[in-house]
């Protein structure tokens, strides 16, 4: 009885899933076709788009093309230099590219290099000054070659413009070739679209003399070769309907597309109407997409019944199973080594345990050889590495599990006896009172950290030693001034006792100078010590405090250098690192500073200037700035523009480490200009911004 039961709704159910899916196939088919055919005529219309977009650019690559020919001729040189425009005469070569290519009108302008018009292919007229075009302008301020669209006294024209330089590279004045939209609309018909290029109504006034003569309202047909049939058209059915189509629209067997086009500040321009005929358009995958649903339909329907059947008859069976294998399914579907454990013993655990400890085939044999996952934990002497201890009456996993904010590790052996370093994640298991304890390896990440700090530590040594290695230079120049005053008064002292001529006071006034000579030789040896041994740990500090103490640092550097150093602040704040790095990072910004300006400018105009306000930082000098081609490339290490006997290219290296990577702060550098004494400088500007 069951079984007729379970057979009957069987039936039942595939009758009735069978009226669904006709019904259903039915109404996809019919939204689907649909779907389908705007989706064909979307196509069509992006092809059509593509296809002209790209056919307007190989028209320009190709009038460009012209005009850098005819720029480099030697015999167009000689006639601009000696002024002889009447020799000009490009009537034949206008006459061979209409007979040998698809280009029919092609015009050429020739400009001199103060912008008057010396020589025109479709009229006599010249010596008109052409400076009012901004495209034409642009050519000749920039001497660069450049193309566009644009409206004009004739047309609406495709223009490509280049500078003409001598063999001596004198700039000359520029070439211009014109041509129109013809070549593109016969382009189109060869893939059967018949186009009309139609000319913003706001130009009409522009168009004084029409290429085409050809006007519907105010709108100016460009192309003269215009199927007079879509002419007839767009002018019963309102041009203003076709100009203002977003995409595409499909009506008497058309599939009409606009395409518009804009010139270089974004104006409208025109818009290139295209027309494909609905029955030229491939619809056979519509025809196809028919057939194959109702196939799909029809052994969806077969594979349902048996489905029905095999479902049935497995049903139990896979509960059975699914519920035996769910939880063991999820942990070993996981990368990591995924263990269930109190914090004393194993519970259960994923294959990743296994493969990680080799001398276990199984999880029973782990249980036999480690009791718990604890055992196999190596003690770094590390308080985020948990080990198999007593956490405060709480074993290991619950000390992890009470304290998840905190980012713990463990360290085990592998199968080659190295250590391999683990994120340690527990969560926990809501119907029995055990740990989910997830270890992911971070092996690779560890290692990558060390070798960064030994690569930072080197880094840092280098730059030092550099820098100690130049301040060194300095202080024997800062010394010889004090050696020298002090030897000049021992020797006068000594000439004038033998002559007997030195008198008290003036033997005490020597004294004096030669006291305070020796004070100064001191205290620059007491700034070196104080600059170089301050304390390796990380401190908090007056920022200004440390800031002053670095360009006191440099003042004998100054002084020689007759730099100006001009420092101002608004605000002062703590800052929290090691000073000896902040003092290096700030001292080798300055040294690039000294040397760029010691090798670009004049004595008496060098100047640095320090701004400290609202927690941003600003080192600025006048020396002219930094290449823009390189200037992005300056805080990469070993990346210098100095000789190579001046610097290795770490110097502004170790800046971007310590302000960025290790203090997580922004740097910016850029060259600026700047006022200072009514008189307009350019330098370079390096922030660090500490908010």
């Amino acid at each position: 009885m069951s079984s007729k039961k379970s057979t009957f709704i069987i039936i039942l159910s595939f009758l009735i899933l069978t009226i669904l899916i006709v019904l259903g196939t039915y109404f996809y088919i019919s939204k689907k076709q649909e779907n389908l055919l705007n989706s064909i005529y979307y196509t069509t219309h992006s092809n059509i788009s593509n296809t002209t977009e790209n056919l307007i650019k190989d028209k320009l690559n190709a009038t460009l093309s012209i005009s850098l020919a005819l720029s480099k001729n030697n015999n167009l040189h000689k006639i601009i230099k000696e002024e002889n425009y009447s020799k000009l005469d490009y009537s034949k070569f206008i006459n061979e590219i209409r007979e040998n290519s698809k280009y029919k009108n092609v015009w050429i302008q020739i400009v001199d290099k103060n912008g008057n018009s010396v020589y025109r292919s479709w009229t006599n007229k010249k010596g008109d000054n052409l400076l009012f075009r901004k495209d034409l302008k642009n050519t000749l301020t920039n001497q660069n070659i450049s193309t566009s669209i644009s409206v004009g006294l004739f047309n609406l024209t495709l223009k490509a413009r280049t500078p003409i330089y001598d063999e001596e590279n004198n700039f000359l004045g520029a070439l211009e070739i014109i041509t129109h939209f013809n070549s593109i609309v016969e382009d189109l018909k060869q893939i059967n679209v018949d186009s009309i290029v139609i000319t913003d109504k706001k130009y009409k006034n522009t168009i004084k003399f029409p290429y085409s003569n050809i006007f519907i309202n105010d709108y100016y047909i460009a192309n003269k070769n215009v199927n007079p049939e879509l002419i007839s058209y767009i002018q019963i059915n309102n041009i203003e309907k076709y100009v203002n189509i977003s995409e595409y629209i499909v009506e008497n067997g058309y599939l009409i597309s606009n395409y518009n086009l804009y010139d270089e500040n974004n104006d409208k321009l025109a818009y290139i109407i295209n027309f494909v005929k609905l029955k030229d358009i491939d619809l056979q995958i519509v025809k196809s997409f028919k057939i194959q649903i109702i196939m799909v339909s029809v052994i969806a329907l077969i594979i349902l019944f048996f489905s029905f059947l095999i479902f049935i008859y497995s049903k139990y069976i896979k509960e059975i199973k699914f519920q035996e294998n769910k939880k063991q399914s999820i942990l070993d579907s996981q990368s990591n080594i995924i263990v269930i454990t109190n914090g004393e013993e194993i519970i259960d655990a994923n294959k990743q345990l296994c493969h990680f400890f080799i001398d276990i085939n199984n999880l029973q044999e782990f249980k036999n050889k480690y009791k718990c996952i604890c055992t196999a934990f190596i003690d770094m002497n590390n308080e985020f590495y948990v080990i198999e201890k007593d956490y405060d009456n709480k074993n290991w996993a619950e000390y992890v599990l009470e304290n998840k904010n905190k980012n713990f590790k463990v360290a085990m052996k592998d199968k080659n006896g190295e250590i391999k370093h683990f994120s340690l994640k527990t969560s926990k298991m809501n119907l029995e009172n055990h740990i989910i304890a997830t270890f992911t390896d971070i092996t690779q990440e560890i290692e990558q950290i060390k070798k960064d700090k030994e690569k930072d530590r080197l880094l840092y040594q280098q730059s030092k030693i550099s820098a100690i290695a130049d301040t060194l230079k300095n202080i024997a120049h800062q010394w010889r001034q004090p050696l020298s005053i002090i030897s000049t008064i021992a020797s006068g002292m000594k000439i004038k006792k033998e002559l007997n001529i030195l008198e008290e006071k003036e033997f005490k006034e020597s004294c004096e100078s030669i006291i305070l000579n020796t004070k100064k030789l001191s205290n620059t040896i007491e700034n070196f010590t104080n600059f170089f041994n301050k304390d390796e740990n990380i401190s908090s500090f007056s920022f200004i405090e440390a800031l002053e103490e670095t360009i006191n640092f440099f003042d004998s550097i100054f002084e020689k250098n007759s730099i100006k150093c001009i420092f101002d602040y608004s605000s002062d704040f703590i800052l929290e690192c090691n000073r000896n790095d902040f003092s290096q990072a700030i001292l080798n910004i300055l040294d690039n500073s000294i040397y760029a300006l010691t090798n670009k400018k004049a004595e008496n105009e060098r100047y640095i200037f320090i701004n400290f306000k609202e927690n941003i930082l600003e080192i600025r000098d006048n020396a002219e700035g930094i290449d823009d081609q390189i200037i992005s490339k300056i805080l990469e290490p070993y990346f210098t523009t100095k000789h190579q006997g001046f610097g290795v290219g770490l110097g502004l290296y170790i800046v971007q480490e310590l302000f960025v990577k290790n203090l997580g702060y922004k740097i910016d550098v850029k060259n600026v200009t700047f006022e200072h004494q009514n008189k307009k400088y350019s330098g370079t500007s390096f922030i660090v911004d500490f908010n």
